[in-house]
């Protein structure tokens, strides 16, 4: 049973550019969503998304179906571009993925993105007994969706059923796809998350360390969307942002040869929790700034009146966490509410923060000079313990360095610790000045007993992003 009947997409511009897509196993070239046309209308950029052999009309179809019809499908139809003398780029999602992956194993290409391909299954889709029902069990029934879902689907092709043959096709592919990966050696994005209801949690990292590729990359989203048997993050409250990071990399790897390199922009993160008496005199200066072209405030459930003060600056972006959840979750938050390539991130409870300051601190990193630099303060425990001096929340650094920054450090106040650690061990270092300005003292703040609770929280987690540190070094 489908929805809808579908065709092959074929969005066509006069560039000698290309977009080569493969769809999932029962599902169809809607499988991308808006992602076709953005990358058409964003590159100027030919789009081809083939409708596989047996798909876009009814399950029972796909009965005859077999990997060799459908890797031998793409081959014929990617050779054909390929002889046009086209620069494609080649995606996929789900199996589309691993198809796309042991094409750019074959063939000279561009780039490539793959997202969700279920590299290493987890159980029970990696067990004997599975597959062998799946001989015996031609279709199986897709679970009840949630409306929400439905309504992301609405005009969208879409099967009832699961052919039983689509686990043989899969662990064939991925076989292939394991003898073969060393020889995918274009620039590389693979895209998973948290809720992948096929793949083992570490399938991402063992197919992305197995990638001949020197320019490679890996984003893991944390999403809500997926159920048993359903295997689309487009269809998930991740679709918007997993647009932006394959056009982003396909961007800041200039994958098509005429691309003209995007000038640098730079967005300033705010963190913000009950800062209402100080946040404003902060932002003040901060719209002031010339080279910042974006302002995100990330209220982390603050209960005074930060919302009605960061409201009055028009130009200033307000993201509201629904409960408090730490500073360096958003700053995550942040940073995924943008597409910028410079980050800047201030507190919001700065004194005598001037504009001058602050784009003293930014330009070492638009310029190229340093990966990160940080401005450090005049407070009295800076200026005497040159260790808290450099975890300084003032700081430029580029996206690059932020996308790599291993999640342990990416909790509460570890975050600065670990990006010094991150940065001096494979950014080759950062750059630091001292300036004029400080920071209230949390005991001014909040008083002695729960601002000296809140200063050793804060120690301890710095304390334990350095016990990282001296781990990963020495032992």
């Amino acid at each position: 049973m489908v929805t809808k009947n579908i065709t092959s997409i074929e969005l066509k511009t006069d560039s000698n550019r290309e977009f080569f897509l493969v769809h999932g196993y029962t599902g169809s070239p809607t499988d991308f969503k808006k992602l076709p046309y953005l990358l058409n209308q964003k590159f100027d950029a030919n789009v081809r998304i083939i409708l596989l052999p047996g798909h876009g009309t009814k399950v029972e179809d796909l009965d005859d179906v077999t990997y060799e019809d459908l890797i031998n499908a793409l081959t014929v139809e990617l050779e054909k571009d390929i002889k046009l003398g086209r620069e494609i780029v080649i995606g996929g999602v789900s199996l589309g993925g691993l198809f796309a992956l042991l094409l750019a194993s074959k063939y000279s290409v561009n780039g490539l993105f793959n997202i969700y391909s279920p590299y290493v299954l987890k159980f029970p889709f990696n067990s004997k007994g599975l597959a062998l029902a799946g001989k015996h069990i031609k279709y199986w029934k897709k679970l009840n969706i949630s409306a929400r879902k439905r309504e992301m689907r609405e005009g969208l092709f879409s099967y009832s059923y699961i052919h039983g043959n689509g686990l043989s096709i899969l662990k064939r592919a991925s076989n292939e796809l394991q003898k073969n990966i060393s020889n995918v050696i274009c620039p590389t994005i693979s895209i998973s998350s948290n809720t992948d209801s096929i793949s083992r949690r570490d399938s991402l990292d063992i197919l992305h360390n197995n990638l001949g590729s020197i320019i490679k990359k890996k984003r893991r989203f944390s999403t809500r969307q997926h159920n048993f048997l359903s295997h689309n993050i487009f269809f998930s409250e991740a679709e918007s942002e997993i647009y932006e990071e394959i056009i982003n990399f396909v961007e800041s790897n200039s994958l098509f040869s005429n691309l003209i390199q995007q000038p640098k922009r730079v967005v300033a993160i705010v963190p913000s929790y009950n800062e209402a008496p100080r946040i404003g005199n902060v932002l003040e200066v901060i719209t002031k700034v010339n080279v910042i072209d974006e302002i995100i405030v990330v209220d982390d459930g603050s209960i005074d009146s930060t919302e009605e003060i960061v409201k009055k600056f028009k130009d200033v972006k307000y993201l509201r966490n629904d409960k408090n959840i730490g500073k360096a979750e958003s700053m995550e938050r942040g940073v995924r509410s943008t597409n910028a390539s410079i980050l800047f991130f201030c507190d919001a409870d700065l004194i005598n923060i001037t504009k001058e300051i602050i784009q003293d601190i930014i330009t070492p990193v638009i310029d190229g000079k340093f990966s990160m630099f940080i401005g450090l303060r005049g407070n009295i425990m800076q200026k005497t313990v040159h260790l808290f001096a450099i975890n300084s929340g003032e700081r430029a650094l580029t996206r690059e360095v932020w996308e790599k920054l291993p999640y342990y450090f990416k909790y509460k106040y570890r975050v600065e610790a670990g990006l010094n650690y991150y940065v001096r061990k494979y950014f080759g270092g950062f750059g630091v000045k001292t300036f004029n300005y400080s920071q209230p003292i949390k005991e001014k703040k909040y008083g002695f007993l729960r601002g000296t609770y809140l200063r050793w929280s804060m120690n301890i987690d710095v304390f334990l992003a350095y016990l990282r540190e001296i781990i990963e070094t020495y032992i």
